[in-house]
């Protein structure tokens, strides 16, 4: 038998209060009440203190970090939990009533299964918030003929014609978008998938404590950390698994934390060394996929020089060579 206390939500935040407002209001409208809240704030306490006042009906917590970054957010969270079951979310993310219980009952279903998911539907108007979302419309709806062709590549090469696919890791890297879009709530039940979405990802606690939680090696915004852990628990022989019905939708906010995505250079990195460590371009398909891929990341940190003039976007370039120099060594500790 699970604990009386069998799940905790842990939410990251960082100057993101209205964001963390609307999240915890979902929170509160669960049909499934029995779970604790832990936040974990990177920023000044009295904001999120504030807004957590507001909601005196949650078991809230509030953990303040000592070390900035995501992965230090999310190791917190678990960290401090007492639940079987630790369900990591984002402060922008706005979860349905009955999120909980599909979770639940997925977990119920086979002792396997160490992580669950769901759709992270982005509304249409906060759409053009996501880089990635607003190209993959020019790909597939522009006139261009330059942005066509691209698109094609984009598509064929790099997502392999699977964008409304859910939880995969393609071969040139990239993960399938399909849990962004209503498509996915199309599907005919819960499917095994190889990661969990970043902003949504519920593991076991005792998963969490045998891998010693998520790799402080993915530094500045900690991208790739998630999948990381992912990949792991699979290596484990755990099952993850995707559930449609545990729908959520992703606000995705431009504040707090969102402005230090121009710290390119260790996002270069931590994609390299997360492709290296798990992936590996070691068959030709694999290789060409790959490298059209870097390619096209690297257009894009020149793309958002230009149209930022902020020459932070550019050290993305450098990160990818440093990511390649470093990826050998650190694959070998």
């Amino acid at each position: 038998m699970l604990n009386p206390l069998t799940f905790s939500v842990a939410i990251s935040t960082f100057n993101r209060n209205d964001d963390l407002s609307r999240c915890l209001d979902a929170l509160r409208k669960q049909t499934f009440h029995d779970f604790e809240v832990i936040i974990s704030n990177g920023a000044g306490p009295e904001g999120v203190r504030r807004i957590a006042e507001k909601f005196g009906d949650l078991r809230i917590k509030i953990i303040s970090q000592n070390r900035k970054g995501i992965v230090e957010a999310r190791n917190l969270g678990w960290l401090h939990s007492k639940a079987d079951v630790v369900c990591f979310i984002d402060d922008d993310l706005v979860v349905t009533p009955d999120w909980l219980t599909h979770i639940k009952e997925t977990f119920l279903s086979d002792e396997k299964i160490a992580g669950v998911s769901g759709p992270t539907i982005i509304p249409l108007e906060r759409q053009k918030n996501r880089d990635l979302a607003l190209l993959l419309d020019k790909f597939t709806h522009s006139g261009n003929a330059l942005l066509k062709f691209l698109g094609k590549i984009y598509l064929s090469i790099i997502l392999e014609n699977k964008m409304n696919e859910v939880g995969k890791i393609l071969r040139s890297g990239a993960f399938s978008p399909g849990s962004n879009y209503k498509t996915c709530l199309d599907l005919a039940g819960p499917v095994e998938v190889d990661y969990l979405e970043a902003c949504h990802m519920c593991f076991r606690r005792k998963l969490l404590d045998e891998l010693n939680g998520f790799d402080y090696i993915y530094e500045g915004t900690g991208e790739w950390n998630e999948p990381d852990f992912s990949f792991k628990a699979r290596a484990a022989g755990y099952r993850l698994i995707f559930n449609p019905k545990a729908v959520t939708y992703h606000y995705i906010s431009q504040a707090g934390v969102f402005k230090a995505r121009t710290n390119s250079y260790e996002r270069s990195k931590n994609f390299i060394f997360f492709y290296m460590r798990w992936i590996k371009p070691n068959t030709l398909q694999k290789l060409i996929r790959f490298s059209c891929n870097i390619v096209f990341i690297n257009l894009y940190w020149c793309y958002k020089f230009l149209q930022s003039r902020n020459p932070d976007w550019l050290m993305g370039i450098i990160g990818t060579f440093a990511g390649f120099s470093e990826s050998q060594r650190l694959c070998k500790e």
